[in-house]
């Protein structure tokens, strides 16, 4: 070997470790998936560097970067998990921080929701970068799918999650929000649509075969789910007409009665005053006649019917009547109530008095109240308070008597009862009854 060949060794070995960023260059090569050989190639084609001894020399190199490399995944996978818990520390203080502050409804409900979510995409982070350096992404692309897909489904419960958490907010300060409900169905069905349309990008499906037979899918799809779009338009529709809100207490059908609790995509959830949740489809509220009792305000009218036996005084019985509902706590003072002198009825004077109450589902109680305390002042003041009856009457001196139907003559008539000689000339009366009967038919025949 040539002395010319170990200097120009060494003169390029001291030119290479010179070079400011040759460390930088080798370690973002080592970040890569490229094979060691290929990246040697690399740096030999980068420096002209054909030499075995280079050559041993730059794979040594890369081998110790290469081993530093899978120490940093540790490192990684430790400092996300302390970063995650780090962010969901600092969020539960702004939370706190929020509630003493009162900060506004949107604000507090980002904070509540979004911890949970930026720990986990910290923790994603973490494993993606893990894979990188490990060279699991290249080979298998998809590891970096399924993350990309936990990424976005967990972002999207979390801005599902933000908005319900943000109408929650809006409904405790007091203010009724009629838009609520709706905003709440749109924006759920905006993130879903949003979501899809993202997971669809990332695992790059194509449409163009679906959109070929959309068609025939459509017309399936619409036989399919015509109940849920039919739902979903009637929610629409219900809102838009502003039918009812939460809170407010409705009447179904004649039957169903009870407090709406939710309005959702599909249906409606009202609580009966059995307690009882029901479920109504929207299709079916927007079909039927739905009556509001809280609008356009929560307390309504009773009507009670009173009845007073004939001679009583009508300026008393009114006084009683409105002492009474005096001393009742469910009626309201105002309006105040009044008593209506209805009409003369068969066996009574026939009353309506009219009072109002706060709320719809208290009109039973109210009415009880009111019954017990009327009853009880009638009582103490000697008003009667009549009662159907009915006389019936008999004859005491005919007990034997019996009424039988003539046939000749059409008449209902009394006999006693019938003893053996009177049973003998029924009989000879009918038998001469036939015999009338059939001389009349044969005369006929002969004149014929």
């Amino acid at each position: 070997m040539s002395v010319e060949t170990p200097l120009a060794t060494l003169a390029t070995l001291t030119a290479v470790a010179t070079l400011e960023g040759v460390t930088l260059l080798v370690n973002s090569l080592s970040l890569t998936t490229t094979p060691l050989l290929e990246r040697v190639a690399f740096l030999q084609g980068l420096f002209g560097l054909e030499n075995g001894m280079i050559r041993s020399t730059l794979e040594g190199l890369l081998e110790i970067v290469e081993i530093e490399r899978l120490l940093w995944v540790p490192l990684i996978l430790v400092g996300a998990l302390v970063l995650a818990r780090g962010v969901t520390w600092w969020s539960h203080r702004q939370i706190e921080a929020s509630e003493r502050l009162e900060t506004s409804s949107f604000s507090r409900a980002v904070m509540a929701e979004i911890y949970a979510p930026l720990s986990l995409s910290i923790g994603l982070a973490g494993l993606y970068l893990s894979a990188e350096l490990v060279g699991v992404t290249e080979p298998y692309p998809v590891v970096s799918k399924i993350l990309s897909t936990v990424f976005v489904l967990v972002w999207a419960r979390a801005a599902v999650r933000i908005g319900a958490r943000w109408i929650e907010y809006l409904n405790q300060t007091g203010v009724e929000y009629e838009f609520a409900p709706m905003f709440k169905n749109l924006w759920t069905i905006g993130v879903v649509v949003g979501s899809l349309l993202v997971l669809l990008s990332i695992w790059e499906l194509e449409l163009t075969p679906f959109l070929a037979s959309a068609g025939v899918l459509g017309i399936i799809i619409g036989f399919a789910a015509q109940d849920a779009i039919s739902n979903l338009i009637g929610g629409v529709a219900l809102y838009f007409d502003n039918t009812y809100k939460i809170g407010d207490v409705i009447h179904v059908d004649g039957d169903m009665r009870g407090t709406v609790t939710d309005v959702g995509i599909r249906s409606t959830t009202v609580l009966t005053p059995d307690n009882v949740l029901v479920t109504v489809p929207n299709s079916v509220l927007n079909s039927t006649q739905v009556v509001n009792e809280t609008s356009p305000q929560r307390h309504i009218r009773l009507r009670i019917p009173i009845s007073a036996a004939y001679g009583s005084d009508y300026a008393e019985v009114e006084r009683l009547v409105l002492e009474a509902c005096e001393d009742a706590p469910l009626i309201r003072e105002k309006p105040r109530p009044r008593v209506l002198f209805d009409q003369f009825g068969d066996s009574a004077l026939l009353f309506e008095l009219q009072a109002f109450i706060s709320h719809p589902l208290t009109k039973k109680r109210a009415i009880d109240q009111v019954n017990r305390r009327v009853y009880d002042a009638f009582d103490d003041a000697e008003i009667k308070i009549p009662f159907p009856q009915r006389e019936l009457s008999y004859l005491d001196d005919q007990d034997d008597a019996e009424h039988h139907f003539d046939e000749r003559t059409g008449l209902e008539s009394e006999s006693k009862p019938a003893g053996p000689d009177s049973l003998e000339q029924a009989a000879a009366e009918s038998d001469s009854l036939e015999q009338d009967v059939s001389e009349r038919d044969s005369s006929g025949d002969g004149d014929r």
